[in-house]
């Protein structure tokens, strides 16, 4: 299995910190993961299974913008950014998930400052690889 993107630069100790809040969720194919609109600011990490990332366009099409597979984030713009959920998660398999409640994530970084600088390096990047994804 794939290392959780957020546990690269982090000791067993920081690790078990995280993990310490963490629960597991699984989805069947299809299931919908996330809803456009929903509040939730959770992190998510893909353990196992394949998700679609939609939008829905001027239309009212829904638009695949994203493939995501284990070892991958959701959710870590809207963990930063206050704002409703702006896509569709979908199980395209079955999928296996570690769930960071947001407030329990808060509550643990707001008295681990090192921990948490390491957390908010491992978003950017996270981010920075879906965004440089999608520009080519």
């Amino acid at each position: 299995m794939l290392k959780h993107p957020l546990y690269h630069d982090l000791s067993n100790e920081e690790i078990a910190k995280l993990k310490g809040i963490a629960k597991w969720q699984s989805y069947m194919p299809n299931d919908l993961i996330i809803n456009t609109g929903n509040r939730s600011r959770d992190i998510l990490c893909i353990e196992r299974g394949f998700v679609s990332v939609r939008i829905t366009d001027h239309q009212g099409s829904h638009v695949e913008v994203a493939r995501l597979k284990e070892a991958n984030l959701i959710g870590e713009m809207n963990f930063i950014i206050p704002t409703r959920r702006t896509a569709d998660v979908l199980a395209l398999s079955e999928v296996e998930a570690e769930i960071l409640p947001y407030d329990k994530l808060c509550l643990l970084l707001s008295s681990e400052p090192l921990l948490a600088s390491k957390v908010f390096a491992a978003l950017n990047r996270q981010l920075c690889a879906k965004y440089n994804g999608m520009l080519g």
